[in-house]
């Protein structure tokens, strides 16, 4: 059963829990953590790593790291100053990445999208929209026969919403932290055979009908890395 915070700060029209709040509860709960920035290869993306913190009997410590949110880039009305921006992007990363490290519910919206997501619907699916890339704006109901689209996302994204709603409509699964850490060590080996036997991208891209080279499959990889590494 997951605990919860309560919401406390507003603004723009919506509650969020402050990140001192999480602390506090961390302090009282005997929880220890760390966070870093790690850069993903695949997608050259930066996002939060949250790495808990516990001891064995022995008083040895134990490190679990949790794959969080991606650092985007944030707009803050009224502000141009890019620094203050970023700040506040990585702030609201930290918070929400530790929440999903901890499996902390909030009150009031959080909740209710958590419940949203879980009980989706085929027609609540449908309507989901998508809020980035080239599809910006676009409904997963006009995208789902885009297979190599489609895979793209669930190798690439950590969106629970669009993944539940591709996983109602194909039956796909988001990877788990363990696979997104395979997928990482293949596209890392992948990358340094590229480099160090001078291969042609463009090529590669072409002889799997891919755009990039980050909507390769594992196969696929695990195929290049197999005739070239």
């Amino acid at each position: 059963m997951k605990s919860t915070i309560a919401k406390k700060s507003e603004g723009y029209g919506y509650k969020y829990t402050e990140l001192a709040d999480i602390n506090k509860y961390c302090e009282e709960q005997g929880i220890r953590y760390f966070q870093e920035i790690e850069t993903n290869e695949i997608n050259q993306k930066d996002y939060i790593i949250t790495t808990l913190i516990s001891y064995n009997d022995k008083g040895e410590p134990h490190f679990t790291k949790h794959r969080g949110c991606q650092i985007v880039e944030a707009k803050l009305s009224g502000i141009n100053n890019p620094v203050q921006a970023y700040g506040s992007s990585l702030t609201y990363c930290r918070r929400y990445s530790l929440l999903m490290a901890l499996g902390l519910a909030t009150e009031d919206n959080d909740a209710a999208d958590l419940t949203e997501v879980e009980n989706m619907t085929e027609e609540q699916a449908k309507e989901v929209v998508i809020n980035f890339g080239k599809h910006k704006g676009k409904k997963m109901a006009d995208l789902i026969e885009d297979k190599g689209y489609i895979g793209y996302l669930v190798n690439n994204i950590k969106d629970q919403k669009i993944l539940k709603a591709i996983e109602v409509l194909t039956g796909e699964h988001p990877r788990n932290d363990d696979e997104w850490d395979d997928k990482i060590k293949l596209s890392q080996k992948l990358m340094r055979i590229i480099v160090d036997k001078e291969l042609d991208t463009d090529a590669i891209c072409e002889y799997y009908k891919v755009n990039e080279l980050k909507e390769l499959k594992e196969d696929q990889i695990k195929e290049i890395i197999e005739k070239r590494g």
